[in-house]
């Protein structure tokens, strides 16, 4: 039987209240990507790096500096198993499933209910590669070359996409806009940097739309 396929999401971690167990330097980089993605931190574990110690201080992110305890899960959305000792991990997702939490458990893909990609970031533009847990080194050597591939102008389409959904309404208009803004002229202006061109050209079309009543 072919191994199971992993189903790709982006979790929305701001504010919601996330458990690392360990702290080591795999800790360390999970404890990293939980914060840039606003998570609210609880580290346990009896040692920590010097950055998990420092953003402890600075009160990024919560210490408890003693070995994992049953009960350590409750109160959480999700959980991240990353300690040192071999038997901890098992103790922490069996406990984390009991309790219906969905628990990472480093290294150890028959623990995990997620895998953790390899990510690459550029402004909003996430570049994630997965292998279901089987290669880490193939994910991350493709992360550097797709995450390479994404130009100023791909962040600045991006940025200026999420800025016209704000604030033009939903419709066939705007879908036809944000089509052409990738596929058509301005992407083009953009990519060869004619920023001023781009502007002009994108104000022609939205001038065009609240010419016909499609913009408030």
């Amino acid at each position: 039987m072919s191994p199971p396929i992993d189903y790709p999401v982006c979790l929305r971690l701001e504010g919601r209240r996330v458990l690392l167990v360990g702290g080591g330097t795999i800790a360390e980089g999970r404890a990293l990507a939980v914060l840039e993605a606003g998570g609210l931190l609880r580290v346990v574990s009896p040692e920590a790096t010097p950055t998990l110690r420092r953003l402890a201080g600075e009160g990024r992110l919560e210490w408890l500096a003693r070995p994992y305890a049953p009960g350590d899960v409750r109160g959480h959305h999700l959980v991240l198993a990353a300690a040192d000792d071999a038997r901890v991990g098992p103790r922490v997702a069996e406990e984390a499933r009991a309790q219906g939490i969905w628990v990472n458990t480093a290294d150890v893909p028959d623990l995990c209910d997620f895998t953790l990609p390899s990510v690459g970031r550029r402004g909003p533009i996430t570049v994630a590669i997965s292998t279901a847990g089987h290669a880490p080194a193939v994910a991350r050597l493709l992360r550097r070359e797709l995450t390479a591939r994404v130009a100023p102008h791909h962040v600045w389409l991006a940025r200026l996409s999420g800025w016209l959904r704000r604030h033009l309404p939903a419709g066939v208009e705007r879908q036809r806009l944000l089509k052409g803004l990738v596929e058509g002229d301005i992407g083009a202006l953009l990519e060869r940097g004619e920023r001023k061109a781009a502007w002009a050209r994108l104000r022609a079309e939205l001038k065009t739309l609240k010419s016909s009543g499609e913009t408030t």
